[in-house]
């Protein structure tokens, strides 16, 4: 019963990513930085925001973009 709740927990939080990642991309033209998405959810690193962005990307939600061989920084693009 534990794993169903931080299921859909973490399926809630993802959302709420999606969606910030697409309001940013709306009023400011571009995405934001994974540190941007750790400070406005209050995560207490980077790397924890880099982990739901690459299970969306896996999920076909988000596509990254690279730029010889390196991710950009403002690199994600929406599917």
């Amino acid at each position: 019963m534990e794993k169903k709740i931080k299921c859909k927990q973490m399926l809630t939080l993802r959302k709420r990513i999606l969606s910030f990642v697409k309001s940013s991309i709306r009023q400011r033209g571009f995405p934001p930085t994974e540190r941007e998405i750790a400070k406005y959810f209050r995560f207490s690193s980077s790397r924890t925001a880099h982990y739901h962005l690459t299970l969306m990307k896996n999920n076909g939600l988000l596509k990254f973009r690279y730029k010889k061989g390196r991710r950009c920084a403002r690199g994600l693009k929406l599917r």
